[in-house]
């Protein structure tokens, strides 16, 4: 296994290849561990192409790939056989595989204390916790599961043992993580992004969150006593990781992403990444947000003069993905995340690597209808403006089928890197966000509003916007109780997190199939067969996605029965 190192902790990764000698050693042991930070910039793009496509807020753009838009569109044949899912369970896979080993190293390594030991162990077995968590979210019943490491083909078996094995081994995991983790306050000064206790409280409050949408019998078959008892413990857990452990939400909601705050008290686990063109690997998730921002959707054939395609402010265009109608109208115009997630006004910049001319904007892309004379208003000031109604029908949510419409979107903010050196530059050194304290407050009121205590789930949103709020405009986004229920906190959470992580997770947990299918359908037209997409459309059965088809024909080969998820071709 190759690796190289990356900023921090990871900096002291040895390059070269980990051999069986050298992982018996105190060194070595911890050297391969330290390896599965630098998988999880493998990743990072695969999470968001195939963990984030077909979700309620993510519709696709003008310039996006076949394989990508078929995930979107829920296209079976696209998705089964897609470079991007290929990837995905490969590094996944990867990553387990890695970990198993891991563990077994360190088990055998000689080391100059068992207290060190036991440290290694625990955040071996969190970090497995992690990904297994992952695997079995993603890929559900047709999710493959190993303990041990595969040294030949002739230990490679289809073992599927179905939801209920991948729970036990998590929870065991995390409580092994529980004995020896080093506390944030530890970790984060000198090693920023490494597993420590609140990480893995975390990785436990989600899949205790998770665990609870599966049926009685096979929460009690994990050995959870009920589903109340599930939400029960996260109550606690979120609880705690907002009070104990000295995270704090960022005052300024718009900070959270900026690049030069990358190591923030907001952010409870984060992927590192190199600051040099020379770092093997990089971010790249900043691109396929960005539209076309030198032309307006009216005017298309004609470039804006003082506007460039690409520029390092406005990021690189890539046109793969746009916000569906839903993610944009679910704000409050008196909400300042609003205007935090999308950019709606373009401003000057006639060098493209430059910051713009902040005085002088060019191009408006509204977030609401206009009236005619706001936008006599703008054009009699030689800014051009292009009207939500321009994009979406703002009646069904549809993306308009006029040509070059999905080249015009709102751009997402929250990727964009504007530490890139030049315009075009493809790959960032941004560090992603796996897990923040926003997404702690929002599963926290989840978890109370499954237990019906919405007087205390009012109270844990409240808390979390005040730094949204807009003075002259608070009660704007006054929460009551009883406006409290399951969608207002979907509509919540895509308002607090939309286009990071893990939406398509949070839907699938506080969903059953049915009503996971009705309400991406509903929220994101390009997924709904009754609007003609060009695809199959969302069916209950995709709450899981398909394995691989290279996976199910490298077992064929090996003539090992391996089944694919119900619904999908065999």
């Amino acid at each position: 296994m190759t690796f190289c190192g990356c900023d921090n902790f990871l900096e002291e990764t040895p390059k070269g290849s980990i051999n069986d000698t050298y992982a018996q050693t105190e060194k070595g042991a911890e050297a391969e561990l330290l390896s599965l930070y630098q998988i999880n910039t493998e990743l990072l793009e695969q999470w968001f192409m195939v963990g984030e496509l077909g979700n309620d807020l993510m519709a696709y753009g003008g310039n996006v790939r076949d394989y990508w838009k078929g995930l979107i569109t829920y296209t079976d044949t696209y998705m089964i056989d897609n470079g991007s899912n290929e990837g995905l369970w490969k590094w996944l896979y990867v990553a387990l595989s890695t970990i198993n080993t891991s563990i077994n190293s360190i088990n055998a390594a000689d080391f100059h204390s068992e207290s060190r030991r036991s440290e290694l162990l625990s955040e071996a077995h969190a970090l497995r916790a992690f990904y297994l968590h992952q695997i079995v979210e993603i890929y559900g019943p047709a999710a493959y599961y190993a303990e041990t490491p595969i040294t030949s083909p002739e230990e490679i078996e289809g073992t599927q043992p179905g939801i209920a094995t991948f729970y036990k081994r998590i929870f065991a995991d995390l409580e092994i993580a529980d004995q020896s983790l080093k506390s944030p306050s530890e970790v984060r000064s000198s090693s920023f992004g490494r597993m420590d206790q609140g990480i893995a409280k975390a990785i436990r409050m989600r899949a205790l969150m998770s665990l609870a949408a599966y049926d009685e019998a096979l929460i009690g078959e994990v050995g959870m006593q009920s589903k109340r008892h599930c939400y029960e413990e996260a109550v606690s857990v979120a609880t705690e990781l907002k009070n104990n452990y000295g995270y704090k939400l960022e005052n300024d909601f718009s900070r959270i992403f900026s690049p030069d705050n990358t190591e923030n008290g907001e952010i409870i686990w984060s992927i590192q990444y190199g600051n040099t063109t020379f770092d093997a690997q990089n971010n790249f998730i900043h691109r396929y947000w960005v539209s076309q921002v030198n032309r307006s959707v009216r005017s298309y054939s004609k470039t804006i003069n003082g506007l460039q395609a690409h520029s390092v402010f406005y990021g690189r265009e890539y046109r793969a993905v746009m916000p569906t109608y839903y993610f944009i109208n679910v704000f409050n115009k008196y909400d300042k995340r609003r205007d935090a997630t999308f950019i709606s006004g373009y401003c000057r910049t006639d060098d493209w690597n430059e910051l713009p001319d902040f005085s002088d904007t060019l191009l408006i892309r509204a977030l609401d209808v206009l009236p005619q004379e706001v936008k006599a208003a703008y054009e009699s000031r030689g800014i051009i403006c292009d009207d939500i109604v321009d994009i979406y029908d703002t009646q069904t949510g549809a993306v308009l089928s006029n040509s070059n419409v999905r080249s015009c979107a709102n751009n997402v903010i929250k990727w964009l890197d504007t530490s890139r050196s030049t315009a075009k530059q493809e790959y960032a050194y941004k560090d992603a966000i796996l897990i923040r304290l926003g997404e702690v407050y929002i599963t926290l009121a989840e978890a109370y509003i499954r237990l019906g205590r919405e007087d205390e789930a009012a109270q844990v949103i409240t808390e979390l916007r005040q730094r949204a709020l807009i003075p002259g405009h608070e009660e704007a986004l006054t929460v009551n109780p009883e406006d409290i229920n399951i969608p207002f906190i979907l509509d919540e959470g895509a308002r607090e997190l939309g286009g990071e992580l893990f939406r398509w997770q949070m839907l699938k947990r506080a969903l059953d199939k049915d009503a996971f299918c009705q309400w991406i359908k509903e929220k994101n037209p390009d997924t709904n067969p009754d609007n003609g997409v060009n695809g199959i459309g969302i069916k209950p059965y995709h709450i899981n996605r398909p394995v691989p088809l290279s996976t199910i024909n490298s077992y064929k080969v090996l003539n090992i029965e391996f089944r694919q998820n119900e619904g999908y071709a065999q």
